[in-house]
């Protein structure tokens, strides 16, 4: 999840006014939050009763230039 969390913001900062950008992330939340997931639904893949927990983080950084995360740390290449 964290890697679909910050190619978003990076297309968000690139293309602001990409039509559906402010829903584009809804999936993530449903799948960070699977085992309490906001459309409620129960997420049991191997239909044996045991829902999924959490698949990852999904949060967006501070601003585009600092690049901030509270649970994701991004490592920068030199190159």
């Amino acid at each position: 999840m964290a890697i679909d969390a910050v190619g978003l913001d990076f297309i968000a900062s690139e293309f602001p006014d990409a039509p559906d950008l402010n829903y584009a992330d809804a999936y993530m939340v449903e799948a960070a939050m699977a085992d309490n997931a906001p459309s409620q639904t129960q997420y049991d893949p191997e239909g044996d009763g045991t829902t999924l927990k959490s698949l990852g983080v999904a949060e967006h950084w501070n601003n585009a230039v600092e690049k901030k995360y509270t649970k994701i740390e991004l490592i920068y290449k030199k190159k």
